[in-house]
């Protein structure tokens, strides 16, 4: 990829298109690295309708009784796995998380994954990238979207099979120093912003889920996405990884009949975080 072309903000131009529309790569992290370019994307959202996450934040249940709509159909985790290796399992949890693996056990393996992977990155920020900019969005009364619904995203991690779900979370608990290095590794690459690098990493961690989370989604976004332009200038805010590579967002946009121009990042890396 051209290095005019290695950002991660992308103007979305066309014929039947409201402008200017934008469409943006970001990550659901609290790591200050990924803040840098915070007042470029504020005048962006200035310039929209409204602002569109994967899906509407607002839509997430609060703490509490607001899980039990996420809990499995199948039988709970201690059930699920050799007693030996889910006590093992729960110690583990409790050490590195000061959190009671039987009090999470009613929910899919796959979403309390993406719990501790988000309490492993750093909290630089009192929240995520992507919910400032929902928080953003809001406080000067855009309005807010989902390009995907929640009940969309949970129906996904049901079609992934729960063999797969029991081996990830068992492998994130048994391999704790790699997994933290690895979710590091994730964050520096996001700061360097390069989509082709950022989907080339998170292809390989889908593994044989690939089409599954990320090609047959990203068509389906990209089909949204062309739906809302067409009727609202939009910031539409996606993970990074779906940006880029043969099937990835941008390159469905362009099937679309769309016009899409790479606009530099002007923050970047975090001053001192080379």
């Amino acid at each position: 990829m051209k290095k005019s072309k290695r950002t991660l903000l992308w103007e979305i131009s066309g014929d039947h298109v409201k402008t200017p529309s934008f469409v943006f790569g970001t990550m659901h992290v609290r790591d200050q690295l990924a803040f840098g370019a915070l007042p470029q994307l504020y005048g962006c959202i200035d310039q929209c309708d409204a602002l569109a996450t994967e899906f509407r934040l607002d839509d997430l249940p609060s703490e509490g009784g607001g899980m039990a709509r996420f809990s499995m159909t199948s039988p709970p985790l201690d059930t699920l796995y050799n007693p030996r290796v889910y006590r093992r399992m729960r110690k583990a949890m409790y050490r590195y998380f000061s959190l009671n693996l039987d009090s999470l056990k009613f929910l899919p393996p796959f979403f309390i994954l993406n719990l501790l992977n988000e309490q492993l990155l750093a909290k630089d920020m009192p929240m995520s990238l992507d919910e400032q900019l929902s928080s953003y969005a809001k406080s000067i009364e855009k309005e807010c979207l989902g390009v995907e619904t929640l009940v969309e995203q949970m129906a996904l991690l049901e079609k992934i099979p729960l063999k797969h779900q029991l081996k990830s979370l068992r492998s994130m608990l048994e391999n704790m120093a790699n997994h933290r290095r690895q979710l590091i590794k994730l964050g520096q690459l996001y700061a360097t912003g390069d989509p082709i690098r950022i989907y080339k990493s998170t292809r390989a961690g889908a593994g044989s889920l690939r089409k599954l989370l990320i090609f047959d989604r990203n068509r389906i976004m990209a089909d949204r996405i062309t739906e809302i332009c067409q009727t609202k200038s939009v910031f539409v805010a996606i993970g990074a990884g779906h940006l880029a590579g043969g099937k990835g967002v941008l390159r469905f946009l362009k099937h679309n009949g769309l016009t899409i121009r790479p606009i530099p990042l002007s923050g970047g890396r975090q001053a001192g975080k080379n």
